[in-house]
């Protein structure tokens, strides 16, 4: 028994010598978080527009509409399966067509004919919609269980990313003040809306328009009104804000889509990682930290996030190795 003793320790010793003479490690291995091979996130979004149509915002819907080659070309580029609609503000006056998708078909797809000239053409809404703007409460009808089983039906969809973009030069008035907009609307959503697997929110509002009551952007009659309920929407959900001044849009609906993608794409990883092993692949490429055309680490939340030409396709394989921190 003494000599089997022996000879097990003498072949354990053998085998750290080796070991150690191979390089070879023995602490945890390095994790690896893959992506499918097929469709490696949910690239399904639902695109709500709310465009305000009272009196001095055609200036700004043909600015807005101006946008929809580029959104749709980076949109089919990187595979997203989306629907779009466009919903007025007007949901009073002798024109009250709010609550409503506007235009035909109700909404727009990668397959729809003439996809780019039909959402051009439904986003120029005119200026003869109510002053008295109630765009959240245009938003309430239209994502109605009524309307969506029937004018509105096939745009909703429960496992895809409710997107709303609202653009006017005034706040809302769907509501007797913008705290309770913001509150009223906030429950609405999260009620429509699941929250994904994780918890998160499966919406987030955006908005276009007036951010300061103090701004030098003013809308009719040198007036300002900054779009509060919009802006707390946005803030509750983490989407964008954005001027609605500037004379070119490009830059407030780029700002918009890459929130969307981060959403869509952000990989949220199995385990806390040292941040310096983390390294990521996409179709076999290297790609660097970079937070401009790369990736990066958000230790708050612990995910992987993608930026500009590296935002991935929906078909693209993503690897994601790292050396769990509880390694060491």
């Amino acid at each position: 028994m003494k000599k089997d003793f022996q000879l097990l320790v003498a072949v354990a010793a053998s085998s750290f010598l080796m070991a150690c003479a191979q390089n070879v490690s023995f602490d945890l291995p390095e994790t690896q978080d893959n992506f499918g091979q097929s469709i490696t996130y949910n690239n399904k979004v639902d695109i709500l527009w709310i465009v305000d149509n009272s009196t001095s915002m055609l200036k700004h819907q043909q600015r807005l509409s101006e946008q929809v080659p580029d959104l749709v070309s980076k949109l089919n580029t990187l595979k997203m399966d989306y629907h779009m609609a466009v919903v007025t503000t007007s949901m009073g006056g002798t024109t009250p067509d709010g609550g409503k998708f506007v235009g035909s078909p109700k909404y727009v797809t990668a397959k729809t004919p003439d996809l780019v000239n039909s959402l051009k053409n439904r986003m120029i809404v005119g200026e003869a919609g109510s002053n008295l703007e109630r765009g959240l409460e245009s938003m309430e009808n239209a994502l109605s269980a009524n309307y969506l089983a029937n004018e509105g039906k096939g745009f909703f969809r429960n496992d895809a990313l409710l997107v709303v973009i609202a653009l006017s030069d005034e706040d809302d008035f769907s509501k007797s003040s913008s705290s309770a907009g913001v509150t009223y609307y906030t429950n609405l959503l999260d009620g429509i809306k699941e929250p994904w697997v994780d918890g998160s929110r499966s919406w987030v509002f955006n908005f276009i328009g007036v951010l300061s009551l103090t701004s030098q952007c003013k809308t009719f009659n040198d007036f300002a009104s900054a779009g509060l309920s919009y802006m707390g929407l946005a803030d509750t959900s983490g989407g964008v804000k954005e001027s609605i001044c500037s004379t070119n849009l490009s830059s407030a609906v780029g700002n918009i889509r890459s929130r969307i993608y981060q959403i869509l794409t952000d990989f949220k990883l199995s385990k806390v990682p040292l941040e310096e092993s983390i390294t990521v692949s996409i179709n076999g490429v290297s790609i660097p930290r970079d937070t401009t055309n790369g990736w990066d680490y958000l230790a708050a939340s612990n995910v992987i996030r993608f930026y500009g030409s590296a935002v991935p396709a929906a078909d693209a394989s993503i690897k994601v190795d790292f050396k769990p921190k509880d390694a060491n």
